[in-house]
């Protein structure tokens, strides 16, 4: 994974359409196409332990949504007939690279852009803090340093509100001091 987990990231693909492959192999990005989701439990038998860092699709149900971001995984959505596009790319080249950008919200591979996707405005960042709080409350930062990042999510969360609507949680000076 290329830099920040919610910068890009550059690996090989796995494509899904139906079935699940017997053998995935080692990819750190899973293609899947609408119907290969069967339960959130069905996700995290398949995703947990493969080191996959995201998902593509088109759709996901909310509970699978929330199972990824729980596992550490990051989903990324794009249109249907990208996801189509994406998978006969990497079928076709089971060896080539793709870069997800989150800043540039796009998926490229050779250069080449191969797909867009939307993060969204309000409801898009407020679901992006939530997904670093999931991913945050899952990995293995020592207490301190997560307590830290966890008052930094705080602080940007409560810098996005519209003003006067948590005043008292907003007039705690320590959420916007650079070391909290």
């Amino acid at each position: 994974m290329d830099g920040n987990p919610f910068d890009s990231c550059t690996g090989r693909a796995v494509s899904v359409r139906h079935e699940w492959p017997a053998v995935i192999g080692r990819a750190t990005m899973l293609i899947a196409a609408r119907q290969c989701w069967a339960s959130a439990e069905h996700v995290k038998a398949a995703l947990t332990g493969r080191g996959f860092m995201l998902v593509i699709s088109a759709v996901l149900d909310e509970i699978v949504h929330y199972s990824l971001i729980k596992t550490g995984i990051v989903p990324v959505y794009v249109a249907e007939e990208s996801v189509a596009s994406l998978q006969d790319v990497v079928e076709s080249d089971p060896g080539i690279l793709l870069t997800v950008d989150i800043g540039r919200r796009d998926v490229r591979a050779r250069g080449r852009l191969l797909a867009r996707f939307d993060m969204g405005g309000a409801d898009g960042m407020a679901a992006r803090l939530l997904m670093a709080q999931r991913l945050l409350g899952s990995c293995g930062l020592a207490g301190d340093d997560r307590v830290r990042l966890q008052r930094r999510l705080v602080a940007i969360g409560d810098a996005l509100k519209v003003q006067g609507t948590d005043a008292a949680r907003g007039a705690r000076p320590h959420f916007l001091s650079p070391a909290g």
